[in-house]
């Protein structure tokens, strides 16, 4: 994929972070299972439905639609990453879902079939392209006359201390890496609700709204494996490697991390408040 405006994204999914998320996948599944909760109640996917999952990953949102879906109904994960998708597969076959199936593709670029699928769902998989409105367009030819769209996407970085937390941790020690704009391909791409919602009617999707909700984090084990997690996935690791951090700065950032964290640690599990928006829109009969 040299030649996608994407490419950069592939590598960095498809490497490094890829093969993280695939290390700490139980981790990660069982920290934003709120997050697909709230997506499955908001998208209410239907028995026999074809569901396309956007930016799917290890396919954790690809799984729980399949079971909603029925056996009767489909789900295709999307995702520019191998790596993920490789394990994605084989977790859906460990979990015996025979309707459900992964593909690689830059969905800003891929020529998606035409009115294929009644749902596209996404978690934390859409705030990453070069180009949105392109990418949406493109995504939008993809969804059946009357059919929906529902995205899970972060709120406000300030408003996420999952994040806040370890960056803090990370410049403290290592200072700031030079400044991005907040609508570059990233986590936070899509935190600003009036931004997103002209994409989405830019790309020709219809009565496009959002639900902003307070879901918690929740994590099993102690501040110190959240404190380790965070400093493989997220704006830890991102300073880390803008400012050439080494091993023993990881170390204390996640030390630093820990105490930070403590506070929101209760009996083994660390449950930490996020702000997440539920995009919805669908297309007109």
């Amino acid at each position: 994929m040299q030649d996608s405006p994407n490419a950069e994204q592939a590598d960095f999914w498809t490497e490094g972070a890829g093969r993280d998320w695939i290390t700490y996948e139980t981790q990660l599944d069982a920290l934003f299972g709120g997050v697909n909760k709230a997506l499955l109640q908001t998208a209410a996917p239907q028995g026999g439905q074809m569901v396309l999952d956007v930016g799917c990953g290890t396919g954790a949102t690809s799984r729980e639609f399949a079971i909603a879906a029925g056996p009767n109904g489909k789900v295709q994960g999307l995702d520019i990453s191998t790596t993920m998708l490789e394990q994605a597969r084989i977790t859906a076959t460990t979990a015996g879902l025979e309707n459900v199936t992964f593909v690689q593709a830059d969905a800003q670029t891929e020529p998606l079939p035409e009115n294929r699928f009644d749902h596209i769902i996404s978690r934390f998989g859409v705030m990453f392209f070069d180009d949105p409105v392109a990418a949406f367009k493109n995504i939008f030819r993809s969804l059946k006359q009357g059919g929906n769209l529902t995205m899970a996407c972060w709120g406000p970085f300030k408003e996420n201390p999952w994040f806040t937390l370890p960056r803090r941790a990370a410049t403290d020690l290592l200072g700031n890496p030079p400044p991005m704009n907040p609508r570059d391909p990233g986590p936070f791409a899509f935190a600003d609700t009036d931004y997103v919602l002209n994409i989405l009617k830019d790309a020709g999707l219809n009565a496009p709204t959002v639900n902003t909700k307070d879901i918690p984090l929740t994590l099993q084990g102690s501040a110190a494996d959240a404190a380790e997690l965070s400093s493989y996935i997220g704006p830890a690791n991102s300073v880390i490697r803008a400012q050439g951090g080494t091993a023993a700065d990881k170390a204390e950032i996640v030390k630093a991390t820990k105490t930070e964290l403590e506070r929101y640690s209760r009996e083994g599990t660390v449950t930490v408040p996020s702000k997440i928006h539920i995009y919805s829109a669908h297309k007109d009969i």
